[in-house]
């Protein structure tokens, strides 16, 4: 007779893992053996290992939902579960303590991804939950109240399905988009999918030779003129264009439908009266008279490109171009390169308080794999780990 398990987790990234600690924690506990994770990779956890440059950016100490981007009233209910599971405090009961940067964003105390997944794996072979690696799921049946999980070699039989198969972005991962359609079966829908968190490509006859400079800088997203959102600190000229963290932040204002640019305002600590007054020093200094106007304010190549955008060499025109450096917005080094996926398996079919689909019972869709996506700064990991967490507890409640 075969098995049937009690769960099947499709997908064994941060969301997936978070679901299995918590189904086989706390109150109302399940027996490992009744939990099965499914993972297409040859091993579970790829993604997270790489987050925060390896060092595993898991929250971030603002939060709320102006950084994340999806249906409003989906958004909201996400955030007050956040603040009900006080993820920090769980991530510390669990053996992961963290500590917050200057800059707000939160890091386990070792500075290391990959011992986040070794705490995670950890707890997991103790409960004795069941993994499978290099299992890909590729259909889902429903056999009358039970769910028929198909690989390309094995089948299970569990009375719960929990999508967490992620996206389209970082196909190393595995996230290759594929699996969307084992929920689209059950009737949901996909929203159109764009890369988030990438680097933008732009038109380049302003920035040549500027590859590998960075500069602190406020970056602007304007489509049809207007300004959408905007971000401080890092900006880097690549051969294609733009990256770095600003860029990462904006890049999910753009989805190729408009007149899209980026507005760099360098100096951003200097208003602009501020910059013009100390080029009107400099215009009386008469030894600087044969130096670029901007020489000794910003790295050279970039002061010599800035001034190329400026009417004149007067300080009011070149104070302007110093503020309002814009570069056309042509494209996105795609999917490949993004670290988060815009859009997917859409929210209006999902219970925001369980995760739990409305269109067929004890099917429950979490992480990236649903339409929403935060900023840069460990929004997108807290989200998996939230989502996973409140799926796991409303299938338990379900259970018991």
């Amino acid at each position: 007779m075969q098995k049937i398990y009690q769960t099947v987790i499709v997908g064994g990234g941060v969301s997936g893992l978070a679901c299995a600690v918590e189904l086989l924690g706390n109150e109302s506990a399940l027996l490992g053996e009744n939990v099965l994770i499914l993972e297409r990779n040859d091993r579970v956890g790829k993604k997270l290992i790489a987050t925060g440059n390896g060092q595993g950016n898991l929250m971030n100490q603002k939060f709320n939902k102006e950084f994340y981007h999806g249906e409003k009233s989906f958004v909201c209910d996400f955030i007050d579960n956040a603040f009900k599971v006080d993820l920090e405090s769980y991530l510390n009961d669990l053996g992961i303590p963290l500590y917050t940067s200057k800059d707000g964003k939160k890091y386990p105390l070792s500075r290391q991804a990959s011992s986040v997944l070794d705490v995670l794996r950890a707890n997991l072979m103790e409960k004795g939950c069941q993994i499978k690696t290099d299992s890909k799921v590729v259909e889902i049946e429903k056999k009358a109240d039970l769910f028929l999980v198909k690989t390309q070699s094995e089948q299970y039989l569990s009375k719960t399905v929990v999508m967490a198969t992620g996206g389209c972005a970082g196909k190393q991962f595995g996230t290759d988009g594929s699996s969307y359609s084992l929920a689209q079966k059950f009737g949901h829908r996909l929203t159109p999918l764009f890369p988030s968190l990438v680097q933008l490509k732009t038109e380049t006859n302003l920035i040549k030779g500027l590859k590998g400079i960075k500069e602190l800088a406020r970056v602007t997203a304007e489509i049809d003129g207007k300004e959408i959102t905007s971000a401080t600190g890092d900006l880097l000229f690549t051969e294609y264009g733009v990256s770095g963290n600003t860029i990462f932040q904006i890049s999910s204002a753009f989805s190729g439908r408009g007149n899209e640019s980026v507005k760099i305002e360098f100096l951003p600590e200097l208003s602009f009266d501020q910059v013009q007054e100390i080029l009107k020093k400099r215009e009386k200094l008469s030894y600087l008279k044969n130096l670029e106007p901007l020489n000794g304010v910003i790295v050279k190549r970039l002061g010599q490109a800035v001034v190329k955008t400026a009417k004149s060499n007067s300080s009011k025109d070149v104070a302007y171009a110093l503020k309002n450096f814009r570069l056309k917005v042509t494209g996105n080094t795609g999917f490949n390169y993004a670290q988060v996926t815009k859009g997917g398996i859409s929210t209006s079919d999902i219970n925001s308080k369980t995760m739990e689909s409305k269109l067929q019972k004890n099917f429950y869709l979490i992480g990236e794999t649903v339409d929403v996506d935060g900023d840069c700064g460990g929004y997108n990991v807290t989200f998996a780990f939230v989502t996973g967490i409140v799926c796991a507890k409303a299938i338990k409640n379900k259970l018991k």
